[in-house]
């Protein structure tokens, strides 16, 4: 229980020597100022010897409350002398209308703005490169960051703009500065990429806005319309369509003189036979494969939306699947590098070796590289990897394949938030239904046409011998008329 009403001495030094002798108990004690009014002493069972002042404070026209306000302590050099002379003055002060909490409070609040300012002004120090720093840790983040960990945003943030100005305090920047950086991307006729150092930035600036490096960014008005314009959209399908012809049956054809490894032919075969990304591929391993149950398992860590799937590999795809694992069937990949450690192909690689087969004939040969530069050239232009996934799903489309049906097969995240929320199934029969159809015509695309089967028998037919030539001519001759003469 606090000990209360106890008075310190009226002369200072003797108070101060009293309250130096004074002990701590097992609860607050309180020494009243014989001289200043409200001014008192209070010792905590800590030992702190601590001054307050307690005084009314008006809270209305007629209305006032008791505060207690502290203001320094004894053993940090606080004697009672120059207490009793803070006091004093405070309740000067308290009878023209301050009041001191309110007054601490707001020299606290001052301090507190002073130090912000002071840590804006230090941030706003701070270097593009400094703010990529800090941004790229957070794209870094396994939970919450991007899926390549910021390989590839910071990539094109090294590459385009912190390269120029990446030693440029964060707050100089400019819009004329991000200009300088795409000007240079569009002049080599990159639009598409000025885009992307362009979104890239714009994202880099909002991160520095979050994070109180700047107020605001300055490239937040700047659209694609400014830079490269409108993203295209990529439409190039191999298949045949209501507005083109098909070009499968060409690819068939072209395959086996491509130059292509048999390992890679059969992976363009099974892109359009799965409609999968080129990186599921790539990246499976045989344990994910069961080709007795027919079944190809994509797992979340290989999938670019962190959804798994399951592949129905209908007779076309399940074919190929046993071919490919002849191949690599005594590795743990479908596709494996040239060493263990490498672990699969590399998706770019492949997607390099189908562009190089399209360079045309007066490509410049490359020492090490493939010289068949036009072995894979079709009659509706350049096409590319991904291109495969596209023709798949359209030719799922021309046979009739319901839209969500496809988007299944394809992983796609379709509907709305709330669909997807609460309904977790799928539509494993109808997406069964449309791999066996797809699989089913691209078997007949991939087979010999009927002229190329007729050539193909008139190639074996033996010469016939002379005697079987001179039965022949009298056969005929005895219809027109005539003997053939012997051969000479």
């Amino acid at each position: 229980m606090a000990v209360k009403n106890c008075e310190l001495p009226r002369s200072a030094d003797s108070a101060d020597k009293t309250i130096q002798k004074l002990k701590p108990s097992d609860s607050d004690q309180y020494f009243k100022d014989p001289i200043v009014s409200g001014l008192v002493l209070r010792i905590p069972p800590s030992g702190r010897k601590i001054w307050h002042l307690r005084y009314q404070a008006d809270v209305g026209k007629l209305s006032k409350v008791g505060r207690k306000f502290t203001f320094g302590d004894f053993g940090e050099g606080m004697k009672t002398r120059q207490a009793r002379e803070i006091a004093e003055s405070w309740r000067v002060r308290i009878r023209q209308g301050d009041d001191p909490l309110e007054e601490r409070r707001r020299i606290q609040e001052q301090r507190k703005e002073e130090r912000k300012r002071a840590e804006l002004e230090l941030r706003s120090q701070k270097t593009l490169n400094d703010v990529a720093a800090v941004f790229a840790r957070k794209l870094a983040n396994p939970v919450s960051g991007h899926k390549d960990r910021g390989a590839a945003a910071m990539a094109v943030l090294n590459n385009h703009l912190l390269n120029l100005y990446g030693e440029m305090p964060i707050k100089q920047f400019r819009r004329e500065h991000l200009f300088d950086a795409v000007d240079a991307v569009l002049a080599r006729g990159h639009n598409t990429m000025a885009n992307v150092v362009l979104t890239t930035s714009k994202t880099l600036f909002r991160f520095a806005v979050n994070r109180e490096y700047l107020e605001f960014s300055p490239i937040d008005v700047v659209s694609k319309r400014d830079v490269g314009g409108p993203d295209q959209i990529r439409e190039r399908v191999l298949c045949a369509t209501q507005f083109k012809e098909d070009e499968l049956h060409e690819l068939f054809v072209m395959l086996p003189d491509s130059g292509l490894a048999l390992s890679n032919q059969l992976a363009i075969c099974l892109l359009l036979g799965t409609g999968c990304r080129v990186g599921e591929l790539f990246k499976a391993s045989w344990s994910h494969v069961d080709l007795e149950g027919r079944r190809w398992v994509i797992p979340s860590e290989n999938s670019k939306n962190k959804d798994p799937i399951a592949v129905h590999l209908s007779d076309y795809t399940h074919r190929l699947f046993k071919q490919l694992h002849e191949l690599s069937g005594h590795t743990d990949w479908l596709f494996p590098g040239r060493t263990e450690e490498r672990g699969h192909i590399d998706p770019k690689s492949f997607s390099k070796q189908i562009g190089e087969r399209q360079a045309g004939p007066m490509a410049k040969p490359r020492k090490g590289r493939t010289k068949h530069h036009s072995s894979l050239i079709l009659p509706g232009g350049h096409w590319t990897v991904h291109d495969l996934r596209r023709t798949a799903a359209t030719h799922m489309q021309m046979l009739g394949i319901a839209p969500h049906v496809i988007d299944e097969c394809q992983n796609h995240r379709s509907g709305s938030t709330v669909r997807r929320r609460y309904q977790h199934g799928l539509y494993y029969h109808d997406m069964v239904i449309a791999w066996d159809l797809l699989g089913r015509s691209l078997l007949s695309l991939s087979q010999p046409s009927a002229v190329a089967k007729l050539m193909a028998s008139l190639e074996h037919i033996p010469e016939p011998t002379e005697s079987e030539r001179l039965a022949m001519a009298r056969q005929y001759s005895g219809s027109f008329g005539y003997a053939p003469s012997p051969r000479a």
